[in-house]
């Protein structure tokens, strides 16, 4: 009797700020993010979609918007969201015309991109999957993406077509899925 092929187990890593820029670059207001990750996986077997990014601080509405999206993954077991921190940085801005110094705070995501990269590696070790889907833009996965590449797993890009640019992702990856307008509408 012929056995039937098992098929391929996934998780799908998502750098979440990066994500949400691109998604809004594209014009796209909302994801069901455990939809993305079953349309993502179909054909595989999902076992986890990996969400990173750093909470807001405040409360702003997109402080108040971002806390809800949060609950809303965390009652999704398909679903771990990661959170880096968002670290107080200021700047001295020089006005070119006038000379005036004028100091301008912002905030800096810490840790999403290692915390990544890392589970990514590690989980490749521990031999939670069979494929990695990176949800990304960022071309400083590229040694992570080799990485696992080197313990005989797959890797698929998964990109916004304004993420299309990035060619060392693409090069480097075994496949990609374009994230575009087509494919997202099966996601909100």
């Amino acid at each position: 009797m012929a056995e039937t092929p098992r098929k391929l187990r996934v998780e799908i890593f998502v750098d979440g700020t990066n994500f949400r820029i691109a998604q809004l670059e594209a014009g796209i207001q909302e994801i069901d993010v455990p939809r993305l990750a079953r349309q993502l996986t179909k054909g595989y077997v999902l076992v986890k979609m990996r969400y990173y990014t750093s909470p807001l601080s405040g409360e702003s509405s997109a402080y108040r918007g971002q806390h809800r999206f949060f609950e809303r993954l965390r009652e999704t077991k398909a679903v771990d969201l990661v959170l880096g921190r968002n670290e107080p940085r200021r700047e001295n801005i020089r006005c070119p015309s006038c000379g005036v110094i004028s100091t301008h705070r912002r905030h800096v995501e810490k840790e999403t991109d290692v915390n990544l990269a890392t589970d990514m590696v590690v989980g490749a070790h521990a031999n939670r999957y069979d494929v990695a889907m990176l949800v990304a833009g960022d071309t400083d996965y590229v040694p992570a993406v080799e990485a696992v590449q080197a313990t005989g797993r797959k890797v698929i890009w998964c990109h916004f077509p304004t993420q299309a640019h990035t060619d060392r992702l693409r090069q480097v990856c075994d496949g990609q899925v374009l994230l575009d307008e087509k494919f997202l509408r099966t996601c909100r």
